[in-house]
């Protein structure tokens, strides 16, 4: 009897064609149907609409679609009691999380926001440990990756990346309160648009940080330094040499086993197999207020 768990992979784009690549090698997972709006020739590729879906007869789904699709595909999925996998952000605006949240609720199904940090073992190393550089004062972000994808004017570059910042900072903290801009600038340059924005934020228990983020850099880099009373931490989500613990001596961390999109996957197996239910678009919704006050130019 085969006891690998049925899963649908919804959408085939850059993000699709890696978690397909996982997917196949992970021996946990039949990989049963693959979603996408253009027809394919081919048998395991599918059209998407909603008879289909239901008719493929999943156990499980990722949802890697673009975000203003998430939320109707998601609802979907949720009220057939499908647990997912879902690309952040999580959804369009404030309203469709809401819903999301109750509905994941109402029908105990559950759903996995992929902040991709939040699945990395170095990260999750650090936090543990974060007690030994002694009370965080103070948070050092930045974040930036070269792309040329953002030619709609409407999803500008800081919608797709600060969830990934906010995520990592929120697993630290509690309560961002204060948000202000310290510059923000927005050009086209080859059809797409590029954003260099900076942030000044302040949290509970008076912790305070700099953001810097870019789609413009010389280099990608994809980093946190937090700084205690009695050291520091510096995580690095690209490079994972580069992840130390400082208090009276340097911690280097081992060479890590999984990859976060390898994690996560465990996760959504472990949480079907157990019969449990988990979901963390609470965290999605916090993180999407805070954009929403980013895009209103406004203080927290």
């Amino acid at each position: 009897m085969d006891k690998r768990i049925n899963l649908a992979l919804i959408g085939f784009g850059s993000f699709g064609k890696l978690y397909f690549k996982t997917i196949k090698k992970d021996k946990k997972f039949n990989l049963v149907s693959i979603f996408r709006k253009k027809k394919i020739n081919n048998s395991q590729f599918k059209t998407l609409s909603k008879e289909n879906i239901i008719l493929s007869k999943i156990d499980a789904a990722v949802v890697c679609t673009p975000v203003e699709t998430h939320y109707k595909i998601s609802k979907l999925l949720i009220e057939n009691k499908i647990p997912i996998i879902l690309e952040k952000p999580a959804a369009n605006n404030i309203k469709e999380i809401r819903k999301l949240i109750r509905i994941s609720k109402k029908n105990k199904t559950s759903v996995i926001v992929n902040h991709s940090d939040l699945y990395n073992e170095n990260l999750k190393f650090l936090y543990l440990n974060k007690k030994l550089i002694g009370k965080i004062s103070f948070i050092q972000a930045n974040f930036g990756k070269f792309s040329l994808k953002y030619e709609n004017k409407l999803f500008s570059p800081f919608k797709d990346w600060y969830p990934h910042i906010f995520a990592t900072i929120l697993k630290f903290v509690e309560n961002i309160y204060f948000l202000e801009i310290i510059s923000n600038k927005i050009y086209k340059k080859n059809r797409s648009f590029f954003q260099d924005l900076s942030l000044y934020f302040k949290a509970k228990n008076n912790i305070k940080g700099i953001i810097n983020f870019s789609n413009f850099p010389n280099n990608k880099y994809r980093k946190l330094t937090l700084f205690g009373s009695k050291g520091k931490i510096e995580y690095d989500g690209y490079n994972e040499k580069n992840n130390y613990l400082f208090t009276d001596k340097k911690i280097s961390i081992k060479k890590t086993e999984f990859s976060p999109m390898e994690i996560i996957l465990n996760k959504l197996h472990y949480l079907i197999k157990k019969k449990l239910y988990f979901s963390d678009l609470e965290t999605s919704l916090e993180i999407e207020k805070l954009l929403m006050k980013i895009k209103k130019n406004k203080r927290v």
